[in-house]
């Protein structure tokens, strides 16, 4: 009994401490954020990546509730413990002890532990998938954040150009206007156009202030990283559209996968709390010691299904598992119509960035026209100023335009499940 008893205790679990040292993982954190960050802060869309697969906290909350559910599956379906009943009888006056043993199994006839395991496992494939499909919508997240920032980027270098530019113009025509040779109503139009022209500029920085912060929490970095450049560029021109994935290919999409999983474990859970109405066999061998005589018995116990018989936990099964299904259905068709508009938006969006490009080398070219008319001094300051802003101006647009395809396309991109990053 005392060997028995040692087994059982160095079988059983103990606790462990383990206390959250934040100011330890706080300087952990920052030597592993700037261990993968370059010197020069400059980092390639690959190395992006990797980085927010690594440190983000979303995806990592994933992880461990994949890891959680792996650990349930490893010891679910056990069978229940056996009991022993021990019981000591003295009887007076006659100066007898008797004592009797009765170890107690459960015998599970209705399968209960093999649907205990099934439905463990189906929990774990869909935390699974879930892990995967927040992994996928992290990395169409970020992407679309790095086109931001560089759509961001190019503007702001094209407001530095125009607004060097500007300031020139702005003088000629300040000494113009002293002379007496532009209207004080040119003059105060371009003035104003200037100062909006730095208004825009502050607006804009303060937008990719925030681009770069929201950058940094994504990528799960440390602030004291400081500001990142991302390297790449834009394409020249309008990039091609990529195809619509088609509904046979949205079948193997994560989050569906990880919905199926789900109802496929409530089904599971249904079918166990059915089984619960019917009793378990509990078998009962005794060893007594009665009166110096030695006696063994075999008892089975049944309990009887007469009134309860698990109704309240069928019911309860018997709508999750309508839930799950009504949730499976909604996904399926949520994806459907996300990947048609998708495709809709990007086949709109591609017509107005090619107009765009196109009426842009209009523009561009016009006003390089405008600039050779100037130096032959066939052509004045303002109507120079005015073609330059237009050109300008469809720059600007071009590329807010250029922005939203190439978002768009990168969701359409990451919604087919065949699509690989790389």
């Amino acid at each position: 009994m005392t060997a028995l008893t040692a087994a059982w205790l160095s079988s059983c679990v103990s606790y462990t401490e383990s206390p959250a040292d934040l100011t330890r993982d706080t300087a952990e954190w920052l030597t592993v954020s700037t261990t993968l960050c370059s010197a020069d802060k400059h980092i390639s869309r690959d190395e992006m990546l990797r980085i927010g697969l690594l440190l983000n906290r979303e995806l990592n909350q994933a992880r461990l509730q994949y890891a959680k559910s792996t650990s349930v599956a490893e010891f679910a379906g056990l069978w229940e413990d056996p009991a022993i009943d021990m019981e000591l009888e003295r009887v007076f006056g006659e100066n007898v002890t008797n004592h009797a043993i009765s170890p107690g199994l459960t015998l599970p006839v209705t399968g209960l532990p093999r649907l205990a395991e099934k439905i463990a496992e189906q929990y774990k494939e869909a935390d699974y998938w879930e892990m995967r499909a927040t992994e996928r919508r992290y990395l169409t997240e970020l992407e679309c954040l790095r086109h931001r920032i560089m759509v961001t980027h190019a503007k702001l270098h094209t407001m530095s150009t125009r607004l060097k530019v500007m300031q020139a113009e702005q003088e000629k025509i300040n000494r113009l206007h002293e002379l007496g040779e532009v209207d004080f109503g040119a003059y105060q139009v371009a003035t104003q156009r200037l100062n909006d022209t730095r208004r825009e500029q502050m607006e804009l920085e303060a937008e990719h202030l925030e681009q770069r912060h929201e950058l940094i929490t994504m990528l799960g970095l440390h602030p004291a990283v400081g500001a990142i450049e991302l390297g790449g560029h834009l394409p020249n021109g309008v990039p091609h559209t990529v195809a619509k994935p088609s509904e046979e290919s949205l079948l193997g999409y994560p989050s569906l996968m990880a919905q199926q999983a789900a109802y496929g474990a409530s089904e599971t859970e249904l079918k166990a709390e059915i089984r619960k109405q019917y009793p378990e066999l509990g078998l009962k061998p005794l060893y007594a010691r009665d009166g110096g005589n030695d006696k063994v018995s075999l008892g089975f116990s049944l309990p009887l299904p007469l009134w309860n018989r698990n109704r309240e936990a069928i019911a309860r099964a018997t709508a999750d598992r309508t839930l799950k299904q009504a949730e499976l259905i909604t996904e399926w068709r949520s994806l459907v119509q996300q990947a048609s508009l998708l495709d809709k938006e990007q086949q709109l969006l591609h017509r107005h960035c090619s107009v765009e490009f196109s009426r842009l080398d209009e523009l561009e070219a016009a006003a390089e026209q405008q600039n050779k008319l100037f130096e032959m001094g066939e052509t004045s300051i303002q109507e120079l100023a005015e073609s330059r802003h237009i050109a300008y101006e469809r720059r600007l647009s071009y590329l807010d335009c250029l922005g939203k395809l190439l978002e768009t396309r990168c969701k359409l991109q990451y919604l087919n499940p065949t699509f690989n990053r790389q």
